[in-house]
């Protein structure tokens, strides 16, 4: 049976908001992601000063993604949310300490290193359970008479982990690309460093053209 015009037209409102949040709420998950990797205090700061514009805007298209997943296709909202209802938990719970130790590390000196923590931790794991419903999404979700029919840990798979962390590797990759655009001096420089090891770990081609568009931006970084 054919899909109606309204159906087709959700679907493809849906793609563009899946597309649209991650390449912008991905570049600023890497950066939170690479932001557990350095120790100096002035590239923390300098990190977070990159994103303090954009981070808390970007979330607004996974808002979009749920919502119009629930008007348009509820019986699909069902069965999703019964399969992933723990990834869903935690991504919220990831999304929340993330945003409080976002606005809180600033206000707080002797907290900090807690709140660093939360940004981190808690910008990973929305990354990693995100990549992990994909994988999951990927082998299939068992649906009976309308309704999810497994485990609610069916989702905690080996190849899902691996997309999980492939995710989050990929959204370091676009945080390393935005602090090179945004920053400069010590930062950029480390920050280029982090694409120029994935481009040499990795070899993919599009790592490769990736490492090249970065470098006819910024000729001057090493």
């Amino acid at each position: 049976m054919e899909p109606s015009h309204l159906a087709s037209f959700w679907a493809g409102v849906l793609a563009c908001a899946i597309l649209l949040y991650v390449l912008l709420d991905g570049f600023d998950l890497g950066v939170a992601v690479l932001f557990g990797t350095t120790r100096k205090e002035e590239h923390r700061a300098h990190m977070m000063d990159t994103i303090a514009p954009f981070w808390d805007g970007n979330e607004t298209w996974l808002v979009v993604i749920g919502a119009g997943l629930f008007a348009a296709f509820p019986d699909a909202y069902a069965v999703f949310l019964g399969a992933f209802y723990f990834p869903v938990l935690l991504m919220l719970f990831g999304l929340i300490f993330r945003g409080i130790a976002f606005e809180f590390r600033f206000r707080s000196e002797r907290m900090r290193i807690v709140w660093d923590w939360g940004f981190f931790l808690g910008s990973t794991v929305v990354a990693f359970v995100q990549g992990a419903a994909v994988g999951a999404m990927m082998r299939g979700i068992p649906v009976v008479d309308g309704q999810y029919a497994d485990d609610p840990f069916a989702w905690l798979h080996p190849f899902a982990i691996l997309t999980g962390v492939g995710l989050a590797l990929g959204y370091a990759l676009l945080g390393a690309g935005w602090l090179v655009l945004k920053s400069e001096g010590e930062l950029r420089d480390w920050a280029y460093r982090r694409i120029s090891l994935a481009r040499r770990r990795r070899g993919g081609r599009p790592v490769r053209r990736f490492h090249r568009h970065v470098r006819l931006q910024h000729p001057g970084a090493e």
